[in-house]
């Protein structure tokens, strides 16, 4: 399960549905910052602009749900989101762990062609939070293979308009489409943390 991704790289390829300013605010971010649940983040509407929303959708069991499985996304929680309400998610990477506990790897998943990952989205409206986005994950492939049992729901350039437009209920990310390496902490440079607690 995705809690931590990040942006800031700077790629130059984007899919032809983002805009101009959308493509311009993006380019714009230099610092490598770190989002996880309940943080505001941008995520690009099917109009193509830059939209803050929080992550996570607030439940009766949970504050922040922030991933919506493919498995699910035709039940109750997610299916009018789904239906209606799609986002894309920029990530510059994606973060996972294996290993017990106390002795955690850190995973850092990224474009080997160093550009934006496109993650697959849908978002809500809660009356105290304002708009509220998750993640849709699916089963892991490629690079994410053997590190965890779920991954984020990774768009080609070519998915992100078909997605936008309604037309994906099922996602089979392409293997090329992700690299992974031993995570360094992603505020201070150094070496991986054996514990996942301490990478932030």
């Amino acid at each position: 399960m995705c809690t931590a991704y990040e942006i800031g790289k700077k790629g130059v390829n984007f899919p032809k549905r983002i805009s101009r300013k959308a493509v311009e605010e993006l380019r714009a971010v230099k610092e490598r910052r770190l989002m996880r649940p309940t943080l505001m983040a941008s995520v690009v509407d099917l109009d193509g602009g830059l939209v803050k929303m929080r992550w996570g959708f607030r439940r009766e069991f949970s504050n922040a749900v922030v991933n919506a499985r493919q498995d699910k996304l035709k039940g109750r929680m997610w299916r009018e989101a789904m239906e209606e309400r799609r986002c894309l998610i920029p990530a510059a990477a994606y973060y996972e762990w294996s290993g017990p506990k106390g002795a955690k790897r850190t995973h850092r998943f990224e474009s080997p062609a160093g550009e934006w990952l496109w993650i697959a989205g849908i978002w809500e409206e809660d009356v105290e939070l304002g708009r509220c986005f998750s993640m849709i994950t699916t089963e892991p492939r490629g690079a994410a293979l053997g590190v965890h049992d779920r991954m984020p729901a990774v768009l080609s350039e070519e998915e992100t308009g078909v997605f936008l437009d309604g037309g994906m209920w099922e996602f089979h990310p392409a293997a090329g489409l992700l690299e992974v390496r031993d995570a360094v902490n992603p505020l201070t440079g150094k070496a991986p943390p054996p514990v996942q607690g301490e990478l932030f």
